[in-house]
C-alpha cells in the first residue's frame, strides 16, 4: 500500500499543476468578519461559499481567505457562537475588501461539521456539535476527556486528571474514536484508562463531536461516536503578514500552570507555522486531602508549512508530545506509586485540489505517528533509595492515508467516493506484558451522496467495504506461536439518513446505520496484571466482531431567541465485548480479575437541551442527558460503567465586554449496576463562569468548579473501586492574546 499513497500524492500533485495553468489569472477572494455592533473581529467565524461548497474560517483578526478564486457571483454565509448566521451576495473580485456584519445572538446558529460528512454542509443526519477557539478557552482543561465533559450524551472516563478520556452515550475506549485532523492519532488513548490522548488541549483550535455510530466513514472504532481535534500546526487559511498567540492557564486543584506560544507568517502563496507548550501540575485536592499521583508535566511542539497556487494547496507539519503523568493505583501506600512516560512525534499532510471535472474536489490526507510510553512501578524505601522497575513498555508506529474525492452534482445527488488505508505495529515488553505483539492493516473504501427529495427533505445513503488483517507476533513473555491465531476479516457497513428541514426555525434528522468493531488485541490475549489501571487483565481470543444497528432521531427548533434539541437513540449489538469484574482478587498482586466477556447488549437513551436568550445580555438553558445499557440474552444484566442520568442548568449575562453566570449540575444515583459492580450516590455540584474581552485579541477567562467543595463518586471513576472522591473545589483561569 506504499505504492498507494505515493500514487496518489503524485496524482494530487500532477492535477494541481495543471489545473493551476488551466485556469489562468484569478484572484484572492477574502475579508473580513466583524461584530456590528462594536466593529471588533470575529475570530473562529466560519465562512462558506454556497456554490463552491467551500469553507474558511477567520483568523484571530477576523480575517478569512480562500485563496484564488475564479470571478463570478458567489454567495457568502457567514457563522459563529453568538452571532446570527449572515448570507451576503458578492461579484468577485469585488472593489475592496469583503467585509461582513454580523449581530449578536446570545443562540448558537447553525454550523458546518466536516467531521459527519465529506461533502461539508451543514445538513445533519445525527447530533453533532462544534466548538470554536473562544468555547474551547471558557472549557479549558488539562485533557480532553474532562474539557467535553457535561456537553449532551458526552461524559468522562476518570482514572487522575491526565488519562480522561470522552465517553459517548455509554460507549467508551475503542468504541470512540478520537482523530486529530481527520486521522487517528495512533496513541493508545483507546486500550486502556490508564493511557492518555496525546494532544494537550491548548493546541486545539477546533474541536468536533459526532455523537452515534460513524463507521461508514470511518471504520472500527466509530461505533459509539467520534471526536476530531483541529489544531493549526499545519496551516490551511493564512493572510499575509505576522500573526501570534499566547495563552496561559492556571488552576487551583493540583496548582498547575500551562502556558502556550504560537507565531505564523504568511505570503501570498507560503505560510509557516510554530507552536510550543509547557503545562505542569501537582496532586490533585479533594474534599478529603491529596489524591497522591496524579501530578502531570507534559512538553509539546508543533510547527509547519502551507503552500498554495490556483486551485492546489497542501500542507506538512510535524508535532511532538512529551508527556510524565501518575496513576492513582496504589494511593494507600505512600512508599509506591505508578508512573507513565510518553513520547509521541507525528506528521501529517494535507493537499486539496479544485477540477472541473467529474471529481470537483480531491482531498489527500497522509498521517504517521511514532508513539511510545513506559509503565515504571516506583518504591520509596525509608533510607531514601527510590528503586524503579518498568512494569509495561508499548512501542508503536502507524501510518495511515486517505483519499476523497467529490463529486460534482448528478441532478439531485450529491456525493463523495474514499479510500483508506491505515497500517500499524505495536511491540509489549516489560515484566508484565499484557500482551503479545501484534501487526495489522485495513484497507477501505467508501461511497457517500445525498439526495434532494424536495424542497424539504434530503437522504443521505451510503455504503462502506473494508478489508482488514491482524498478525499477532510473540514476545518475551508470550512465546508460544501456537497460541494465537491472526484474524481476516472482510467487513461491510452502511449508513442511511433523512433530513427534515419545513422551514428555518425546524429541523428533524433520522439515521439507521450499521456499524462494526474488530476486537482490539488487549481484548484478545491479555493475561498479566495491569498496575498502571488497577486490574489484572484477562482476554477471550475467541471474541467476534461487534455489529451494531444503530438508530439516531433528533428534532430542534431554533429562533432568535430560543434553540431547543431532543435527540433520541438506541444500538442493538451483537458479541459486545464487556470488560466485566469478576469479584476476585489475583493473590500475588492484589488486583481484582476484569474479563472481556461477548454478550448481546442494547444501548438506548435520550438528550434533551434548550437555551433560552431572556434579553439582549441574559440567557439561561438546561440539559438532561440519559443512557441504559443492558443484556439481551440470559439474565438481562446491566453493562459495566455505564453514566447516570444527569440534568445541567446554567445561566449568563454578556453584554459584549463582560460575562458571568452560574451553572448546576445534578447527577442521579446509580443503582443500575453490572454484578460485582458497586453502585454510586447521587451528587450536586455548583459552578461558576466568568470573563472580560479588553480588546485587541485579549481576553480573560475565569472559571469556578466544584463551588461547595463537595465530596462525591463518579460512577465513572476507575480510581481504587472509587474509593477516591473526585476534585475538589477549583479555580480555572486562562488568559489569550492573539495579535
Amino acid at each position: 500500500m506504499k505504492h498507494f499513497t505515493i500514487i496518489a500524492v503524485v496524482l494530487l500533485f500532477g492535477l494541481g499543476v495543471i489545473e493551476s495553468r488551466a485556469t489562468g489569472t484569478v484572484e484572492t477572494l477574502k475579508g473580513e468578519v466583524i461584530d456590528a455592533a462594536t466593529g471588533d473581529a470575529i475570530p473562529g467565524a466560519t465562512v462558506f461559499i454556497e456554490e463552491l461548497e467551500r469553507g474558511a474560517v477567520a483568523d484571530s483578526e477576523g480575517q478569512f481567505n480562500f485563496g484564488r478564486i475564479s470571478p463570478g457571483s458567489y454567495r457568502l454565509t457567514a457563522r459563529s457562537v453568538g452571532f446570527s448566521t449572515k448570507t451576503i451576495l458578492i461579484e468577485h473580485p469585488a472593489d475592496g475588501e469583503i467585509r461582513i456584519e454580523l449581530q449578536t445572538s446570545l443562540l448558537r446558529g447553525d454550523d458546518i461539521i466536516v467531521t459527519s460528512s465529506p461533502l461539508g454542509r451543514n445538513i445533519q443526519y445525527q447530533p453533532a456539535q462544534a466548538f470554536n477557539a473562544v468555547m474551547l478557552q471558557q472549557k479549558a482543561a488539562p485533557s480532553l476527556g474532562e474539557m467535553l465533559d457535561g456537553t449532551p450524551g458526552v461524559a468522562t472516563r476518570s482514572f487522575g486528571s491526565a488519562p480522561a478520556r470522552p465517553v459517548i452515550r455509554g460507549f467508551d475506549g475503542d468504541r470512540v474514536l478520537v482523530l486529530q485532523n481527520g486521522e487517528r492519532m495512533g496513541d493508545l488513548s483507546s486500550t486502556a484508562v490508564d493511557h492518555a490522548v496525546a494532544l494537550d488541549p491548548l493546541s486545539m483550535d477546533r474541536v468536533e463531536v459526532v455523537r452515534g455510530p460513524a463507521s461508514l466513514l470511518y471504520g472500527s472504532s466509530a461505533i459509539g461516536g467520534v471526536v476530531n481535534m483541529f489544531s493549526n500546526d499545519m496551516p490551511r487559511e493564512w493572510e499575509k503578514g505576522a500573526r501570534g498567540s499566547i495563552a496561559s492557564h492556571v488552576a487551583t486543584v493540583n496548582k498547575m500552570g500551562a502556558g502556550m506560544v504560537r507565531a505564523q507568517y504568511g505570503s501570498d502563496t507560503f505560510a509557516a507555522t510554530g507552536r510550543v507548550i509547557y503545562r505542569n501540575g501537582g496532586d490533585l485536592m479533594t474534599p478529603e486531602g491529596r489524591l497522591p499521583d496524579t501530578a502531570i508535566n507534559n512538553f509539546s511542539y508543533g510547527s509547519g508549512l502551507g503552500y498554495r497556487t490556483g486551485a492546489f494547496e497542501t500542507g506538512l507539519a510535524i508535532s511532538g508530545m512529551y508527556y510524565t503523568y501518575g496513576l492513582p493505583e496504589a494511593i494507600d501506600d505512600p512508599n509506591e506509586s505508578i508512573e507513565i512516560r510518553m513520547n509521541r512525534t507525528n506528521i501529517q499532510s494535507i493537499s486539496t485540489l479544485k477540477l472541473n471535472r467529474f471529481f470537483d474536489h480531491a482531498e489527500l490526507r497522509i498521517h504517521y505517528s511514532d508513539y511510545s510510553h513506559d509503565e515504571f512501578e516506583i518504591e520509596r524505601f525509608q533510607d531514601g533509595l527510590i528503586e524503579e522497575d518498568l512494569e509495561i513498555s508499548f512501542d508503536q508506529q502507524t501510518i495511515s492515508s486517505s483519499l476523497v474525492l467529490r463529486h460534482r452534482p448528478l441532478g439531485v445527488m450529491e456525493g463523495a467516493l474514499g479510500l483508506s488505508f491505515n497500517r500499524s505495529q505495536i511491540a509489549v515488553g516489560g515484566a508484565e506484558a499484557l500482551t503479545p505483539d501484534a501487526e495489522g492493516f485495513f484497507m477501505a473504501g467508501y461511497i457517500y451522496e445525498e439526495i434532494g427529495l424536495g424542497d424539504f427533505i434530503t437522504m443521505k445513503t451510503g455504503m462502506r467495504m473494508e478489508w482488514k488483517e491482524t498478525f499477532v507476533k510473540t514476545n518475551e513473555l508470550f512465546p508460544d506461536a501456537n497460541a494465537f491465531e491472526d484474524r481476516s476479516d472482510l467487513i461491510l457497513s452502511g449508513a442511511i439518513g433523512l433530513n427534515y428541514s419545513p422551514s428555518a426555525r425546524w429541523t428533524a434528522g433520522l439515521q439507521v446505520a450499521r456499524a462494526y468493531r474488530t476486537p482490539t488485541i488487549e481484548e484478545l490475549y491479555s493475561f498479566a496484571p495491569h498496575a498502571a489501571a488497577g486490574s489484572f487483565d484477562i482476554g477471550d481470543p475467541t471474541l467476534q466482531n461487534e455489529f451494531s444497528i444503530g438508530t439516531d432521531l433528533f428534532v430542534e427548533y431554533q429562533t432568535d431567541r430560543l434553540q431547543s434539541q431532543l435527540s433520541l437513540f438506541a444500538n442493538r449489538i451483537d458479541n459486545y465485548v464487556d470488560f466485566t469484574p469478576t469479584g476476585d482478587i489475583h493473590q500475588p498482586s492484589g488486583l481484582p480479575f476484569f474479563e472481556y466477556v461477548s454478550k448481546d447488549a442494547i444501548l438506548y437513551g435520550f438528550e434533551f437541551s434548550t437555551n433560552i436568550a431572556f434579553s439582549d445580555v441574559l440567557n439561561g438553558g438546561i440539559g438532561f442527558d440519559y443512557v441504559r445499557g443492558r443484556e439481551r440474552t440470559r439474565e438481562q444484566n446491566y453493562l459495566t460503567f455505564m453514566p447516570p442520568f444527569r440534568t445541567h442548568l446554567q445561566f449568563l449575562a454578556d453584554n459584549g465586554t463582560f460575562w458571568a453566570g452560574p451553572r448546576l449540575r445534578i447527577v442521579n444515583k446509580q443503582e443500575r449496576v453490572a454484578p460485582n459492580e458497586d453502585p454510586t450516590p447521587g451528587y450536586l455540584l455548583i459552578g461558576a463562569d466568568a470573563g472580560y474581552r479588553f480588546g485587541h485579541g485579549v481576553t480573560l477567562t475565569l472559571r469556578l468548579d466544584n463551588l461547595l467543595n463537595e465530596r462525591y463518586r463518579d460512577h465513572l471513576s476507575r480510581v481504587e473501586n472509587r474509593d477516591a472522591p473526585m476534585p475538589g473545589r477549583n479555580f480555572n483561569m486562562m488568559l489569550r492574546w492573539d495579535f
